[in-house]
C-alpha cells in the first residue's frame, strides 16, 4: 500500500501533463493514461491483463523504435528538444516493458 496522500498522487500524475505538452504524441498519452489507471486500480482481472500486456508491449516497441530514430536520423546535440524526446522514448519503452513483465507475473498468482 502506498504511503502517499491523494494530493501527492495527483501532483505526481500532474507531471504527465508536461510530457503531454512537450511530446505531442497521442499514443504516449494513451500509454500514460493506462499507467495512471493501473496506479489507481492495480487489481485487474486476468482477461484485462491479457489485453493490456499486448497493448503496452506494442507501445513499448513503438517507443523503442522512435527512440532509435531520435538517436540516428533525428540526432541532435544534448539539451535539444530531439535529444529530450529520445530520452523520454527510451525511458518510456523500458518502463512499459517492465510494467508488462509485472502484468505477466499476475497470471502466476492464484485468484
Amino acid at each position: 500500500m502506498s504511503d502517499l496522500t491523494p494530493l501527492e498522487h495527483i501532483s505526481r500524475i500532474g507531471e504527465f501533463q508536461e510530457i503531454h505538452d512537450f511530446m505531442e504524441d497521442p499514443e504516449l498519452d494513451d500509454a500514460m493514461a493506462i499507467m495512471v489507471q493501473l496506479m489507481v486500480n492495480p487489481n485487474l482481472k486476468p482477461e484485462t491483463n491479457q489485453k493490456l500486456i499486448v497493448q503496452l508491449q506494442a507501445y513499448a516497441a513503438k517507443f523503442a523504435m522512435l527512440a532509435s530514430i531520435y538517436s540516428t536520423i533525428k540526432k541532435a546535440p544534448a539539451g535539444s528538444p530531439n535529444n529530450y524526446k529520445k530520452n523520454i522514448y527510451y525511458t518510456t519503452a523500458e518502463s512499459l516493458d517492465k510494467l508488462v513483465q509485472a502484468l505477466k507475473y499476475t497470471f502466476k498468482l492464484p485468484y
